[in-house]
């Protein structure tokens, strides 16, 4: 985390926790621009002067959850078993049902995330837009550095794959939305299992299917 944040660090887990977890719900169930920073604070038991006493503005905290809650799901994910599959679509499928069975205990985290997909604002907009594109590299390079990319086909460019499958899930979250349908992790697991067998028998050498 940024140096500017060290205040906020210094609390107890318990205290940081309280705090990212209202923000989570309030930023999850309503725009970036709706969401009341007096009502994240009533709900972490701080004054909203506490509040900003740790993070300059409204943006600020936002970034800040954006990250603390990246990594939350970063850690719940990869484990020791992470690192004992080196092929990309098995570890991509572990990845997955991980996800899916956070979400299930935290659903608030998949709003959040479904949110700042499609911020609006211009406060963090560009921002975002940023963090999205940075990410796929960034965890390519931090998580999957023991995957046997040579398993592609070598007229594949592996990191297309990636993007694909980061398009997919954009693609289905956006045509959820634009419908006003309620969104289902479940449903959402289902298609993406189907997704990463298509792409492996597309993108893999033989001898590997």
């Amino acid at each position: 985390m940024s140096g500017r944040f060290e205040r906020f660090e210094s609390l107890s887990e318990d205290r940081r926790r309280a705090v990212v977890d209202a923000a989570v719900e309030v930023f999850g169930g309503d725009d970036y621009a709706c969401a009341s920073t007096a009502d994240i604070a009533r709900r972490a038991g701080v004054s909203k002067s506490q509040l900003f006493f740790y993070f300059k503005n409204k943006r600020d905290l936002y970034l800040y959850v954006l990250t603390a809650v990246t990594r939350r799901v970063a850690d719940a994910v990869v484990d020791e078993r992470w690192y004992q599959i080196d092929d990309f679509f098995e570890i991509m499928r572990y990845a997955a049902t991980r996800k899916a069975a956070l979400v299930r205990l935290s659903p608030r985290i998949m709003d959040f995330f479904v949110r700042a997909f499609y911020p609006g604002h211009r406060d963090v907009s560009g921002v975002l837009d940023a963090f999205m594109t940075d990410s796929v590299p960034i965890m390519v390079r931090t998580y999957l550095g023991h995957v046997h990319w040579e398993r592609f086909r070598e007229d594949v460019d592996p990191m297309r794959v990636v993007r694909m499958l980061v398009w997919c899930g954009d693609g289905y979250l956006h045509e959820r939305l634009r419908g006003g349908g309620a969104f289902d992790m479940g449903e959402m697991l289902s298609e993406f299992l189907v997704w990463l067998d298509w792409l492996k028998r597309a993108t893999y050498k033989g001898e590997y299917l």
